[in-house]
């Protein structure tokens, strides 16, 4: 994915105000069939749409290296690129009103807005079990709802510990474990780096949720009950408190991260304190490693997402797919193009800048003996749940809106209580489930 730190979400808007496609719209009339091999079908005129936020590079390589082996499939099917639509009402109204592009790009926050529209059609009829089989296992989980798989990765990735080997050996310290790192170990090592700088040593921004969703799992709390339905008992529950003190403490307490205002302030326009050798930690997916490897005078490493003493090894994911809608007029020929996006072809090309979802494109040498790729990687097998703010179509907002502004209070103003701000981010969110599902 281009640039995967941006939020793919498109704007949740009321469920009230969103078209119930169900009744609206009848599925499209057309009988799936389990084989959509690779064989040139009749010549066919019409134009195949897919609503994309694919990035100018990633346009050039669709059209050089995706398009050719479509049109090999299908001779006399052009493909049209349109931009994703601003807001969620748009593509529920485009779909129930049969307008809509036959095939869309999702964000991760998307999906399970989107089925519970019921405006996604099932792939697995049209792209065969033995398919999804090549993926590793937890890239699929997003997209699946039910018994359904809705959508398929494009590409995403872990969390994982970059570290400043300079810095680190400026403080005195190791390099952190590559198999055991726990959360005391890396306060410990952020404690020496500010130390030794004077200044916050870890760049991260206290109130990315998707982060702390991974921290709060590995202090064994949930942000919202396992069924979505849920908020009060979870975001606010003891574990769930304890990990957030002990998150937010980093900043208020160790002054080794900063406010999410001075993290806005030291990477406005792009610039990263960690590529300039200013910070010695930084807890993020895959995204920067090509850059940093490509800045001189830059010699890092990666350690894996750290867990608690004793603690199990989780990890989280950050993902875009590609879906087919549910009023597409050409199902075999939109799943075909998906097979192409999504599968090894496809995933060559795109999971060089994030990874490989591909069993035998994740097991290539590049990849395994990558020491900075096969960290992230390996994270993919403790990735145990999906993130809270995915857990239900309104967690987004619900989980992960309402936990940003908790985070923000906290980590903003030394002495404020945990407990109390979880507590009322937890009833707003509660609501918000409860306007939501109304």
């Amino acid at each position: 994915m281009t640039n995967m730190k941006r939020n793919h979400r498109l704007r949740l808007l009321p469920v009230t105000a969103v078209i119930a496609l169900g009744a609206a719209v009848p599925l499209a009339a057309h009988t799936a069939s389990a084989s959509t091999a690779a064989r040139a079908h009749s010549p066919a005129n019409y134009t195949l749409r897919f609503s994309t936020f694919f990035s100018p590079k990633e346009k050039t390589e669709f059209n050089q290296q995706i398009l050719p082996l479509f049109q090999k499939q299908y001779p006399g099917v052009s493909v049209s690129l349109e931009p994703i639509p601003d807001q969620r009402i748009k593509a529920i109204a485009q779909i129930a009103a049969g307008t809509a592009a036959d095939i869309t790009n999702l964000g991760d926050g998307d999906v399970l807005f989107y089925a519970s529209q019921n405006a996604l059609q099932d792939l697995t009829p049209y792209v065969g079990k033995s398919f999804l089989n090549q993926y590793l296992p937890n890239t699929l989980t997003i997209g699946h709802v039910g018994d359904k798989q809705y959508a398929l990765p494009k590409d995403y990735s872990t969390l994982a510990v970059y570290y400043n080997k300079d810095l680190f050996k400026a403080a005195g310290l190791s390099d952190p474990s590559s198999t055991n790192f726990t959360w005391d170990e890396l306060r410990k090592d952020a404690l020496a780096l500010s130390k030794k700088s004077g200044t916050y040593s870890m760049l991260n921004d206290p109130a990315g949720t998707r982060a702390v969703s991974a921290v709060v799992d590995s202090f064994g709390g949930r942000l919202i009950s396992a069924d979505g339905k849920h908020i009060v008992g979870y975001m606010d529950s003891p574990a769930t408190v304890n990990a957030i003190t002990f998150w937010t403490n980093l900043v208020t307490k160790d002054h080794v991260m900063p406010t999410s205002a001075q993290f806005a302030s030291a990477t406005n326009g792009g610039a990263d304190p960690f590529a300039q050798g200013k910070v010695g930690l930084e807890v993020t997916g895959v995204w920067p490693s090509a850059t940093y490897a490509a800045t001189s005078n830059l010699h890092f490493g990666v350690a894996p997402f750290p867990r608690t003493s004793g603690g199990p090894e989780v990890n989280t994911i950050y993902y875009a797919g590609f879906a087919m809608t549910r009023t597409t007029k050409h199902p075999q020929a939109a799943a075909a193009l998906i097979k192409l996006m999504s599968g090894p072809v496809g995933d060559a090309i795109w999971g060089k800048s994030a990874l490989p979802a591909i069993k035998s494109v994740a097991d290539k040498p590049s990849n395994t003996m990558n020491p900075v790729r096969s960290v992230f990687i390996n994270g993919v097998k403790n990735i145990n749940r999906l993130p809270g703010d995915l857990v239900g179509p309104d967690a987004p907002a619900a989980v992960g809106d309402n936990l940003a502004q908790g985070l923000t209070l906290i980590a903003g103003s030394s002495g404020t209580s945990v407990q109390q701000v979880l507590r009322i981010e937890a009833q707003k969110g509660q609501q918000e489930l409860a306007n939501f599902h109304s």
